[in-house]
């Protein structure tokens, strides 16, 4: 025993029995490190941490055992006297680190197993956040029949004026469940009712301008139909007079439309009046009436112009319906469908063929149109 430091062999069984405690907890932090899985970062960092406390406990056990040899007269004191109060306090402090060693290492001890297993990831990734999803567009409106039942409409026709025919786009409305606010041909009426924007002026579903008598419609009014659309309302224009006018306000309408105003119809014979579908699928040529063809022209205008034929403008999006000339699609046209089929312009004199079949193309145009205004809304 010669090579033993002095104070280590003058140690008490309180401090031989602290650096026990020690031995006993090191040893079995190092039969518990888990195998099987990398964990040399976090194992290092626990490593260093029980070092560091160990040594803390190491000095505390030392302090106590000074305290106690401060205590003592003379190196001969016997061992077993009882040490003073301070003495006790740092051997309970030295206890009580070496109570929260073993606590903080068996903790971390069970986080490292817990790795090992696969139980929780190493390098656990903040959860991303769900993206939002876009909010479906809702909708008050019924099915689309139960809407067009009561869809506000106006109608503007000057046939009205003549008592000796019938007013052929009033009877296609009052064969379709459905109900109008008719002016006839009052152009004051027709154009305070345009400027009310409707029924709770939410604007019309469908605006109706029947100008086949020759006279009235023309200027502002084309300017208010053009503010119509703006606002999402179903047009349907009967325009005989493009000539005239195409340059003035209803060009707007126009060049909205991709068509233009190609030449005056005029002068010719029953044969030359026939007119051809273009595109079969279109729905206007076939719902909700299927069959329709105007190859039975009556001559009713043949005293005057048969009215105008148009042209696809450059990149035209419009849907062309009927034409003039077979086999032509982009010229000599007398009828079209654009802005998705809330405007359908008609350039042909309604009573210059069968009532029975104009009735029905009629028809068609007011179904569909009021079909592009309901899809407006939906979207909307």
């Amino acid at each position: 025993m010669k090579n033993i430091h002095p104070k280590i062999k003058k140690m008490p069984p309180f401090g031989w029995f602290l650096l026990f405690i020690l031995f006993i907890l090191m040893v079995g932090l190092a039969c518990n490190t888990p195998t099987g899985q990398d964990t040399s970062g976090t194992q290092a960092a626990l490593d260093l941490q029980a070092t560091q406390l160990a040594l803390k406990e190491t000095q505390l056990a030392q302090d106590a055992n000074q305290q106690q040899q401060d205590q003592q007269p003379a190196e001969d004191q016997p061992e077993d006297e009882g040490p003073d109060l301070q003495a006790t306090l740092a051997a309970q402090q030295a206890t009580q680190a070496a109570m929260e060693l073993e606590a903080t290492l068996q903790a971390q001890q069970l986080t490292l197993t817990a790795q090992a297993s696969g139980d929780q990831p190493q390098d656990a990734q903040p959860e991303a956040p769900q993206e939002s999803q876009p909010e479906q567009p809702t909708t008050n409106l019924p099915d689309f029949d139960t809407w067009m039942s009561s869809a506000s409409i106006l109608l503007f026709e000057d046939m009205a004026s003549d008592f000796s025919v019938y007013r052929f786009i009033q009877l296609a409305l009052d064969g379709m469940n459905v109900s109008y606010t008719d002016v006839r041909d009052a152009l004051g009426h027709y154009k305070n009712q345009i400027l009310s924007a409707g029924p709770g002026g939410q604007g019309w579903d469908l605006i109706i301008s029947g100008k086949e008598q020759r006279t009235g419609v023309q200027g502002e009014f084309y300017v208010y139909l053009n503010d119509a659309l703006n606002i999402g309302s179903s047009v349907i224009i009967e325009e005989w007079d493009m000539d005239s006018i195409s340059g003035g306000t209803l060009s707007s309408i126009l060049n909205r439309c991709g068509v233009r105003f190609q030449e005056d119809w005029f002068d010719e014979t029953l044969d030359e009046q026939l007119l051809f579908a273009v595109d079969g699928t279109n729905p206007i040529h076939h719902y909700p009436n299927e069959g329709i063809s105007l190859t039975n022209p009556n001559g009713f205008w043949n005293w005057t112009d048969l009215g105008d034929k148009m042209m696809l403008s450059p990149g035209s999006q419009a849907k062309p319906l009927w034409v003039a000339r077979s086999g032509v699609k982009d010229r000599h046209l007398v009828a079209v469908s654009c802005m998705d089929g809330r405007l359908i312009i008609q350039t042909y004199g309604t009573h210059s063929y069968g009532q029975d079949r104009v009735v029905m193309m009629w028809q068609n145009y007011i179904y569909n149109a009021l079909k592009a205004r309901y899809d407006y809304l939906l979207n909307k």
